[in-house]
């Protein structure tokens, strides 16, 4: 067991001494759904939309006669983007009956409430936390993530890139602050030795979130004797908005290809239209309307309808998926026992969900190698390309 997870058991313990107990909610005829998610701080942004989805999933499902003959109660805590609050927020939840918990999107905040979960034998799921981590490989059989995986999606950004744009040499730019990109950035740099061959990445460099100046990696990228076909940006906003805005202002026209960090609207203003354009990431879905899978747009609608406004980003759909697989799972096994329904989990193979086509094993809880929307800015205008399958090298599609 790593030191950094002996520090959540410990934080989580300490947590669970003081909790506010909320009320028991669950009778003979309802099966609570608690989802332990940041109501407040930095990481709000990052649930609103996944839990959004999550209540939709929710709605569906009772107004179709529920689960196994049971009404689905859905009842949230907030984390407070606190490691210590992510833990209480689990026990809370527990302790009102819950019998599967949704988790943050990420795994520092969400692993407190994983191994709240995973000690008492109960399943939980992140929506969109990448790291395998979150996949049973740090804090327990019982957590699944609906997210791709990291290091597998930076190796979706290499493959795209050689078989589909034909670019030959590669600079890779790897944000050093967060776990996520340090593993996309260690993905890219795999996959483009496994597709393009070693030799070809022409040179890499590091940066932090919150540098103010990028003018030190602009001037090793000028100074290369050959400029590179695409340079790959493993970063999460503000820096990768940064970035290439002043990687353009200097001059550098190099394609910029990046994984789902890039996904919402939140950042375009800070990139002039005239600069964003040659500009390539990956996600889930597409919110905007352009989405090829026409149950994306059903999302969409209702999303709309019951909210007020489309996604924020095309990770919401990870809300709606955890709930589905969870629900198929349980209709497979024919129970709610966490054991038989994390057993019927580990038989998806290609499970399509609207986050798309999603696999769990044995070995790893987290789909790794999911074919992935590719979205394209021009002048400042994103629109979606294709879903790109690595395993096939090429655009796919599986929908009806």
């Amino acid at each position: 067991m790593s030191a950094y997870i002996k520090r959540l058991l410990a934080s989580s313990a300490a947590a669970t001494f003081s909790l506010m107990p909320l009320a028991a909610l669950a009778d003979d005829n309802s099966i609570v759904i608690g989802a332990a998610i940041a109501e407040s701080g930095w990481m709000a942004p990052y649930d609103e939309g996944p839990y959004n989805a999550v209540k939709l999933a929710v709605e569906k499902i009772n107004a179709n006669g529920g689960l196994l003959g049971k009404t689905l109660v859905l009842e949230k805590a907030d984390t407070k983007t606190e490691v210590a609050g992510a833990a209480q927020a689990g026990a809370q939840l527990l302790d009102a009956g819950a019998q599967v918990l949704i988790i943050s999107c990420d795994f520092d905040m969400g692993a407190p409430t994983a191994l709240v979960a995973n000690q008492k034998g109960v399943i939980s799921f992140s929506t969109c936390g990448a790291d395998a981590k979150l996949g049973n490989h740090a804090i327990g059989r019982y957590v699944f993530s609906l997210a791709s995986e990291a290091e597998a999606n930076g190796s979706l950004l290499a493959s795209w890139s050689v078989h589909k744009q034909g670019w030959k040499t590669a600079y890779l730019l790897t944000d050093s602050s967060f776990e996520y990109t340090k593993s996309l950035g260690r993905g890219f740099e795999a996959g483009w030795a496994a597709e393009a061959g070693e030799g070809t990445l022409i040179g890499s460099d590091t940066f932090r979130n919150d540098d103010a100046s990028f003018s030190a990696q602009i001037t090793r990228i000028k100074a290369l004797p050959e400029q590179p076909d695409v340079i790959a940006l493993a970063g999460v906003t503000p820096g990768f908005p940064a970035i290439v805005r002043q990687f353009r202002a200097a001059g550098i026209t190099a394609p910029f290809v990046t994984g789902t960090n890039a996904d919402g609207d939140g950042w375009r203003d800070s990139v002039p239209a005239e600069n964003l354009s040659d500009f390539y990431y990956f996600s889930y879905s597409s919110a905007r309307g352009d989405d090829p899978r026409p149950e994306i747009g059903v999302f969409n609608a209702d999303f709309l309808a019951a909210t007020g406004e489309r996604p924020q980003t095309g990770q919401a759909v990870t809300g709606d998926s955890a709930v589905t697989a969870w629900a198929r799972a349980v209709e497979r096994a024919g129970t709610f026992d966490s054991d038989a329904v994390l057993a019927e989990l580990e038989k998806f193979r290609d499970e399509p969900l609207l986050a798309g086509l999603t696999t769990f094993t044995a070995d790893l809880h987290i789909t790794a190698g999911r074919p992935m929307l590719a979205v394209g800015y021009t002048n400042g205008e994103p629109a979606a390309i294709g879903y790109y399958s690595p395993a096939k090298r090429d655009y796919i599609q599986w929908w009806d």
